[in-house]
């Protein structure tokens, strides 16, 4: 009760220790020391007998009699826009020690005694909503699920190995000859197909002048990475969620809360290659219906081997890895959500689905871009049979997008700013979202990165086979070095809405339709100076050699990223504390665990399936994997074809 007394005081000397405007309150360190925590964790460890079980449990904090630390809970949590709902706590509870479980099977009423006792100091009383996500030392067992993914591994291997053989003999030795479906699994030509130089491209020399398109992608994802290291920092158990809260009272925190914008950079990239591919293509034999439902077989085939690995893996091993407090929270709650809605994903349909599961959440992007890649195909096939109305109808699409951005802000009278969810909202995965579903998911609300990567493929198309040097250009070359920080103001612009007092709905609908549309302009205006090789150190960076390796791992590691930072988090027997240390570490670590699980699953999973693929539909891939001797009758090559099915890029992910 001492505790209890010493805040009682505290609140009757609130002038000394908050910060009140109206209905605004803000909290010193020492008070939020003497608040009943959001979050706690029994130990771990002494919960490990055969017959213990470990919950995670959610209660509601009442009291009896009139309570100013309950109505100080009450009016903090009011400010829904930045702070938690204090009024109730979140635990990990051994609750065999408490009491036994209930007829219906049941921890509730032992999960009640438990955490009632850990709020009694602060005068309050607990009423149990949920204990859900129990595990004891004997929860998990191996699946037929599991079992059949071993025996698909296995498979992989034994493939990878003999074709890799086959390639070195089938080199060493002419007498050997290789079948080109085996071949396909050979690590020895995948390997060589994973580190090729783009400066000297295996088709089609203009393609060297997208060698950039490697850095940006890397660059992407690392802020990808961070993005998800900050969210699972906000729906995990933390030591200190006022760091959290805090996030959305400092500037630079609000503009990394409206990064995402920059989305639309990778929107850009998909559309820009599917485009110039076509225009490429077409030089040789026009754009027709069945290409086009080739080609979005073909970008199928390429998302769906690795996406689906990447699924079943989360389905059936996931679960059986590890142990910890929030291991059920983070990882089987994963698991039991994708066994519901695992086929969703293999439509790419599934960033339409309500909200509040934890199903690979980040491969949203797949579904839009796969949705968007169809759009597109649809639109070039329209206008590569009528180029006078180019600019009509890639113009049509961004004003509709920007349109439906703006009324639906307005009417639904949403904050423009995607991420601008509350920490509760953002704790419960969305669950509640309007802004999510409405604004930023639906493959319409992104078309202007995506057109607009379109457009800048049919400039750059133009310039070349005109002999037009846009690294001549004075004017262009300031618009260049200027576009990433005019990108950055628009940005910037979106920090006034969150304030306290956000600005007018007029205000946000005409904010929300033209933010996306502005930054991918000016995104799409650098990528089209790099491309065109304007001068810039930055550029220079951008075309290291050594981002051509991870560039074209940067599929695999998009999508396994987040089973690497949960597999981090989840393991973890003890609060979790956010800093700007812990977060930038976790970055590091994630990301160089998820580059190096990447080469093997790109290896054996993703090249593989996309040079079976090539091998089925006869188209042949030319890499030379030996320095040493060279193919036959190289003296005389004949120039392969650019084939559309072929170089329909793989997706840019964000």
């Amino acid at each position: 009760m001492r505790s209890f007394r010493k805040l009682l005081l505290l609140y009757i000397a609130a002038p000394f220790w908050t910060e009140i405007n109206g209905s605004l309150i803000e909290l010193n360190e020492t008070t939020y020391a003497a608040l009943p925590p959001l979050y706690a964790l029994d130990e771990w460890n002494q919960c490990q007998g055969p017959e213990d079980v470990y919950c995670m449990v959610d209660a509601v904090l009442v009291s009896r009699s009139p309570s100013p630390l309950l109505q100080l809970l009450k009016d903090y949590s009011t400010q829904i826009l930045k702070h938690y709902n204090r009024t109730v706590v979140h635990r990990g509870v051994c609750v065999s020690q408490c009491g036994s479980v209930n007829s219906d099977g049941d921890w509730r009423d032992a999960a009640q005694l438990c955490v009632n006792q850990s709020v009694l100091q602060y005068g309050l009383e607990a009423e149990v909503i949920s204990a859900e996500w129990c595990s004891s030392t004997n929860s998990e067992r191996p699946t037929s699920a599991a079992r059949f993914l071993a025996v698909i591994c296995i498979a992989l291997l034994v493939l990878a190995v003999l074709a890799t053989c086959l390639h070195i003999l089938g080199e060493c030795c002419t007498a050997v000859e290789g079948n080109k479906y085996l071949l396909a699994f050979s690590i020895k030509r995948n390997w060589a197909i994973l580190k090729y130089d783009r400066l000297k491209p295996r088709t089609d020399d203009r393609m060297k002048d997208l060698t950039s398109m490697e850095g940006i992608r890397f660059i992407g994802i690392q802020c990808v990475i961070f993005s998800h290291v900050l969210l699972v920092y906000v729906y995990s158990y933390i030591d200190n969620p006022q760091f959290v809260e805090k996030m959305y009272d400092h500037f630079v925190w609000k503009m990394v809360l409206n990064s995402p914008l920059w989305l639309q950079a990778f929107f850009s990239l998909s559309g820009f290659l599917t485009a110039y591919s076509v225009l490429i293509c077409s030089e040789r034999s026009p754009l027709t219906f069945g290409k086009c439902l080739l080609s979005i077989v073909n970008r199928w085939i390429r998302l769906t081997p690795i996406a689906v690995f990447a699924l079943w893996f989360t389905i059936s091993w996931f679960p059986l890895l590890g142990s910890g407090p929030q291991w059920s929270w983070l990882v089987r709650r994963e698991a039991h959500d994708c066994a519901e809605r695992w086929w969703y994903h293999v439509l790419y349909v599934h960033n339409h689905l309500p909200l509040g599961k934890m199903c690979m959440g980040h491969t949203w992007y797949l579904a839009a871009d796969m949705q968007l890649h169809i759009l597109g195909m649809v639109t070039l096939l329209l206008i590569m049979r009528c180029r006078k109305i180019i600019s009509w109808v890639l113009g049509f699409l961004v004003l509709a997008s920007a349109l439906a951005a703006g009324v639906v802000t307005y009417i639904f009278e949403l904050t423009p700013i995607i991420t601008a969810q509350s920490p509760e909202i953002l704790r419960n995965l969305f669950g509640g979202s309007k802004i999510l579903p409405l604004l930023y998911l639906p493959s319409w609300m992104n078309l202007a990165g995506y057109i607009g990567g379109i457009a800048t493929a049919f400039i750059f198309y133009y310039n070349q086979a005109h002999g037009i040097k846009l690294a001549d250009n004075k004017p262009f070359n300031i618009l260049f070095h200027a576009s990433l920080t005019l990108g950055g103001c628009v940005v910037m612009m979106g920090v006034v809405f969150l304030a306290d007092i956000p600005p007018p709905q007029w205000l946000s609908a005409l904010y929300a339709a033209l933010d996306r549309t502005l930054v991918a302009i000016c995104f799409n205006i650098f990528m089209l100076g790099c491309f065109s090789r304007c001068k810039s150190l930055f550029r220079d960076l951008l075309e290291w050699r050594g981002f051509h390796l991870l560039g074209r791992l940067s599929y695999c590691a998009y999508v396994i990223h987040f089973i690497i930072l949960r597999l981090t988090l989840a393991s973890n027997t003890q609060l979790g504390h956010a800093s700007v240390l812990s977060m930038v570490s976790l970055l590091i670590t994630a990301s160089v665990l998820t580059y190096i699980v990447s080469i093997p699953l790109c290896l054996m999973v993703e090249l593989p399936m996309i040079q079976l693929w090539k091998a089925i539909m006869g188209v042949e891939t030319s890499v030379r994997t030996s320095p040493i001797v060279p193919p036959p009758q190289e003296t005389a090559p004949t120039p392969q074809k650019f084939d559309l099915v072929a170089h329909i890029m793989r997706p840019n992910v964000v």
